[in-house]
């Protein structure tokens, strides 16, 4: 045989050897980790807007808030912090361990890993449910016949136990994950930071049945559930307000009706303005200007749901079957180019749609914006004893 042949089998095998005894990895450029750098930053504003949301949504203090405080924006800022940690936890630690090699820190992040990820897909899955909860009580509020089982539903001892109810759901649907998954530990590699991973518990991978439940049934409650949902009643409502406002016009009366928004990040509730002002009627461009907003509001609120769910799905089915895309084409443990952006881009979309929910209410809804203003004003003029 010839030597140069032997050798190159003999590497291969080394090589071979050592991919076994180390674990799966995912490399860390200096643009990748630049990038998750800044999404991390972005994460950590994200946290302290949502606290700054949460505490104006739950004061008590008519100076603050001028409106009464709702419960299921104040639980939707809750979840939108959460999902901004979370990102910090998963990969803005990652990235620190990866790239600039913390062997403490990379223990810690071992630690932690399992809950911080159970407790980010519980969340990802209870948040659409509380913005269709908050669009369902902004339908309760447009409608003019209300019976006794949605003023029950409505009232404040029925959005407790909605939240209460809705939130145990997601953590039982989700409560699978922490035992289909486990960390890994492969002491004989040489490189420290390849000797833990996380990897699928064998009941996971060869259980049928979880499988349907974890991508099939999950896909359809996370997904597809809440966007049909969240599009077909921010239609109706639309479509209930834009008909109120023409047989409002068709009155004899000297009066409109414009729309003032409430906390609500959607809800909206009719208020009687002078004739002076601008009516209501499509296109968009003749809505006045609180309407305008809200569906502004609502189409970003969706859009940014549908984009963040879509990239989800389409990452989860690549990875379920296992394509050839996401592997490195010189080293089968290491995950391709395209994996690493790919799952990149579907965390970072996740995390920045709910850093910019303050974004959001602060330039569609007038209320919370005063609120927000009003809250920085009274701690300027505070004194301190």
């Amino acid at each position: 045989m010839n030597l140069t042949v032997l050798a190159e089998l003999i590497e291969l095998r080394a090589k071979a050897e050592a991919e076994l005894l180390c674990a799966h990895y995912e490399t860390y450029t200096p643009i990748r980790f630049i990038l998750i750098t800044i999404a991390t930053v972005i994460a950590c504003l994200g946290t302290i807007g949502n606290a700054l949301l949460l505490i104006v949504f739950s004061s008590n203090n008519k100076q603050i808030s001028n409106t009464p405080a709702t419960l299921y924006p104040s639980v939707l800022a809750c979840l939108d912090l959460a999902i901004c940690f979370e990102y910090i936890l998963l990969f803005g630690v990652d990235a620190l361990v990866s790239y600039l090699k913390i062997e403490s820190l990379f223990s810690l992040y071992y630690v932690y890993i399992v809950p911080a990820y159970v407790m980010a897909r519980i969340t990802q899955l209870a948040i659409p449910y509380m913005l269709i909860f908050a669009t369902l009580e902004r339908l309760f509020w447009t409608s003019k016949n209300k019976s006794n089982l949605l003023k029950a539903f409505h009232s404040s001892t029925g959005r407790h136990i909605t939240v209460i109810v809705s939130l145990a759901m997601c953590i039982l649907l989700r409560s699978p994950s922490a035992f289909a998954i486990q960390v890994d530990d492969y002491p004989k590699c040489p490189d420290f930071f390849r000797t833990k991973t996380t990897n699928p518990r064998e009941w996971a991978q060869e259980s049928e049945l979880y499988h349907f439940f974890d991508f099939q049934v999950m896909t359809i409650a996370q997904t597809l559930v809440p966007f049909v949902l969240l599009v077909g009643l921010n239609l109706i409502i639309v479509r209930r307000m834009c008909s109120d406002s023409v047989q409002k016009e068709k009155q004899p009366e000297p009066t409109e009706v414009c729309f003032q928004e409430d906390r609500l990040l959607t809800q909206i509730t009719p208020v009687h303005k002078s004739s002076t002002s601008m009516g209501l009627s499509f296109p968009l461009k003749s809505m006045s200007p609180a309407v305008r907003s809200a569906v502004f509001t609502m189409a970003a609120i969706v859009t940014s749901y549908l984009i963040s769910n879509i990239l989800h799905l389409s990452l989860t089915v690549l990875e379920r079957s296992g394509h050839q895309i996401l592997k490195s084409e010189e080293d089968p443990q290491m995950s391709s180019t395209f994996h690493t952006f790919f799952s990149d881009l579907v965390s970072f979309v996740y995390m920045f749609t709910s850093a910019i929910r303050i974004v959001i209410y602060y330039l569609c809804n007038p209320k919370i914006r005063g609120d927000l203003i009003d809250f920085f004003a009274n701690r300027k003029n505070a004194v301190y004893l």
